[in-house]
């Protein structure tokens, strides 16, 4: 496997794996939230093991979709960076709110599945690895959705305004 595209899969991995720990730290801060927050981490950490296990798959077969993933490193070790920080300042102060704490989920989610998938999304999936790709940046997209519905039915509001699509990570 293409030395970058590792770099670019491994960065994805960690990526999904980042955005597990930050919502691990929101179930933590919010009781009331405990269960959708698990949830999501769960499935986060599921995508990782996805991307992982179409890593090996790969490997193995001494073949790997070379347009699954964004050529854009770059962007996967900022969106990495920039999630480390939240994680770090939560640890030492949780968000202000739990609207604070869907603003943040939405904008990672809407930069995060960009960022991932935005080149491969063109490529036909005509693979078992770029199905399952497929799998998880539609899971990943349908993130947000879940977010801003569990918001609507909690009563939840984001200060300012958050309108679907804006997005400052990555």
């Amino acid at each position: 496997m293409d030395k970058e595209l590792t770099q670019i899969l491994n960065e994805s991995i960690q990526l999904e794996l980042n955005v597990a720990d930050l919502y691990l730290s929101f179930s933590h801060a919010f009781a009331e939230d405990k269960d959708f927050w698990s949830q999501l981490a769960e499935e986060e950490r599921n995508h990782a093991a996805l991307l992982g296990g179409g890593k090996l798959e790969s490997l193995d077969e001494g073949r790997f979709p070379a347009k699954i993933l964004t050529t854009n490193l770059d962007a996967l070790i900022k969106a990495n960076k920039e999630i480390k920080e939240l994680l770090k300042e939560h640890q030492q102060k949780p968000p202000s709110s739990r609207a604070s704490a869907f603003e943040i989920a939405i904008k990672v989610e809407e930069s995060t599945g960009e960022i991932d998938f935005s080149c491969f999304m063109r490529q036909q999936a005509d693979s078992s690895a770029a199905k399952l790709f497929s799998r998880v940046n539609t899971e990943d997209r349908a993130h947000a959705r879940r977010i801003r519905n569990y918001m609507r039915e909690k009563n939840i509001g984001i200060p300012g305004g958050l309108d679907e699509g804006q997005n400052n990570i990555g």
